[in-house]
Formats: C-alpha cells, sequence, structure tokens
C-alpha cells in the first residue's frame, strides 16, 4: 500500500442531532432527528480529503446498517477506509443538542460499541504507513484503547511516521484528573504537533504543563472567536479569526485542524524540515485553519459546512 498523507486514528461513529420540533395542522409531533458524520478523527479525515489530502481512518465500526453506511460515505468523501474495523458489536452513536448559541451537549451511547472495541493486536504495520499519524485523547479513557493507541503509535514512529495529538480533554469522563493528566501526557510525550483548545489547556493545566510535557512539540492553540497561536521551532506565530455567525460549533476544532495540517503537507513542513522553521509557513496554516472553522460552525454537523474547499489552500499560497 502507498504511503498516505495522513491516517487518523480514533472513534468513528453516527451523530444524532435532535432538530426543532416538526408541526403539521398545528400540532407538535415530536422532535426529529438527523445523522451526519461523527467523530474527531473521521471529521479531520473528510476535510483533509476535501482539500485533496490522502486520508484513511483506523477506527471500528459495527457489521451493521450504521457501520456500512459509515463507510460508504467515508469511500464518498475520498477517505481511504481499508485500515476500517469491523465488529460484532453495535456501531456507536452521539445525541446531540445545541443551545442559542450553537454551543453543543452531548450524549453518549457507546458502551461495549465497535468504536471501542479495537485492541493493541488490531493495529497492523499498514495503519501507521504515513507521513503523519493522528492521535486523539479520547481513546487513553479505556484500558484497551489506550494500548492500542500506543501500540500504533510504535508502529507509526517505525514507519517514520509524524505524530499529532488533537488533546481533545473532556475531564468530566475521567475517574481522576490524576490518571487523566498521567496518562494523556504518556501520550504526548510521542508527539511532534498538538492541537489545543483553551478549555483544553485549561483542564490539564496550562501552557506551561503542555510544554513540560511535550518539550519539543509543536503547539497549535485555538480559543473560539480570538486569534489562533502556533508555537514551536519557528516561534511564536498568531492570526486574529474573522467573526462568523455560530450555528453549530461542533467539530470546529477538527475543521482547523485539518486545514493546518494540509497546509503543513503542502509545504511540506515535517519535523527537522526548512519549512518547519518557518514561521509563514505556520501563518499560513493557522489562517488556513481559520478558514475551514469558520465554514464548520456555519452549519450543522461537524463536516456539513465544508464546502467549496478547492481554493482554500491556494488561496493562501500568497
Amino acid at each position: 500500500m502507498a504511503k498516505l498523507d495522513v491516517v487518523c486514528f480514533g472513534e468513528i461513529l453516527w451523530d444524532i442531532y435532535e432538530e426543532p420540533r416538526s408541526r403539521v395542522a398545528g400540532e407538535s409531533i415530536g422532535s426529529a432527528f438527523r445523522r451526519v458524520l461523527g467523530g474527531a478523527p473521521a471529521n479531520v479525515a473528510v476535510g483533509l480529503a476535501r482539500l485533496g489530502v490522502k486520508s484513511a481512518v483506523v477506527g471500528g465500526v459495527g457489521r451493521d446498517a450504521f457501520g456500512e453506511s459509515l463507510n460508504a460515505l467515508l469511500v464518498r468523501e475520498g477517505v481511504d477506509t481499508r485500515t476500517l474495523l469491523r465488529y460484532p458489536n453495535r456501531t456507536g452513536l452521539t445525541f446531540i443538542t445545541r443551545d442559542a448559541r450553537g454551543e453543543p451537549r452531548f450524549l453518549f451511547y457507546r458502551d461495549r460499541t465497535a468504536d471501542m472495541a479495537l485492541r493493541a493486536s488490531d493495529m497492523t504495520p499498514a495503519m501507521g504507513n504515513a507521513r503523519w499519524v493522528l492521535f486523539g485523547t479520547s481513546t487513553l479513557l479505556d484500558e484497551s484503547l489506550r494500548e492500542a493507541t500506543l501500540e500504533l503509535v510504535s508502529i507509526a514512529r517505525a514507519r517514520s511516521a509524524s505524530v499529532v495529538v488533537d488533546l481533545n480533554v473532556r475531564a468530566h469522563l475521567w475517574r481522576s484528573k490524576i490518571d487523566m493528566k498521567h496518562y494523556i501526557k504518556e501520550l504526548l510525550q510521542h508527539a511532534d504537533l498538538i492541537k489545543a483548545s483553551r478549555d483544553d489547556l485549561s483542564a490539564v493545566g496550562g501552557l506551561g504543563w503542555l510544554e513540560r510535557a511535550a518539550p519539543g512539540a509543536t503547539l497549535l492553540l485555538t480559543a473560539a472567536g480570538e486569534p489562533a497561536q502556533a508555537i514551536g521551532a519557528h516561534g511564536d506565530v498568531q492570526v486574529a479569526a474573522a467573526r462568523a455567525r455560530c450555528v453549530d460549533a461542533t467539530g470546529a476544532g477538527d475543521a482547523f485542524l485539518a486545514g493546518a495540517l494540509a497546509t503543513l503537507l503542502e509545504h511540506e513542513a515535517r519535523p527537522g524540515s526548512a519549512t518547519w522553521q518557518s514561521p509563514h509557513v505556520f501563518v499560513r496554516a493557522l489562517k488556513v485553519g481559520h478558514i475551514l472553522g469558520r465554514k464548520a460552525i456555519s452549519k450543522v454537523g461537524a463536516v456539513t459546512g465544508l464546502v467549496n474547499l478547492d481554493g482554500a489552500l491556494r488561496g493562501m499560497r500568497r
């Protein structure tokens, strides 16, 4: 199998959105529900594919109708699903409601579902055959998933892949803050590039903790509606975010990461390369990240707004 640009590891599921109540002849007939692609790794993979990046997913879906439709959707989007694993478990679902500002609330139906069934023994060399392998911290919550995560990190390193970590902290899901910080630090020590939001930083102990946990890693830091920041060998650069109406904030960080990572790939910026030390490249990465983030929040669903991306990278080349 030819080397891919990015392999995205972790949860792949359906997000089920509650829509406003429907009415027939003036009478309420209850809420309607709409399903869209979910799971941060899957969202990033689709965003990358729409930007022309060769992306793949490593994750678990069920041998059910939901799993088959997830696979079909990813294939239509141009995402490589040859490393998608199928289990007898049910496909994972997440129910989402939104407040007036578009901020989501999640209700997970993921007890023993396929996205939680990955094991270290399921990881193969083909899964690390990429320029970058993306990990999120959500797979550290479960012991077996954690072992699978670290096994794939080892495989990726053996295949000379760079590692990007999405610091997607959900502190309320951890049994203790001590465990949370311990296992997150264990993964971060392997990272070349880390994406974190202001809320993520607050949950783990701030920027100082992150820099100590992953010395030498380049950081991409975001805060909703505020400047994004990149800190690393290139120095410290910031790019302001343009104002945008938020319909649904779900997946905004995933879209940002897809845009930034695609820009780094376009400029062949890898750790140790000359372009990795270029502040101009990281300014462009932040700008494209903002473009995709704005698109993501413009419609309901993490990837629904990621349309008309053909010129997103070309427009940033100058």
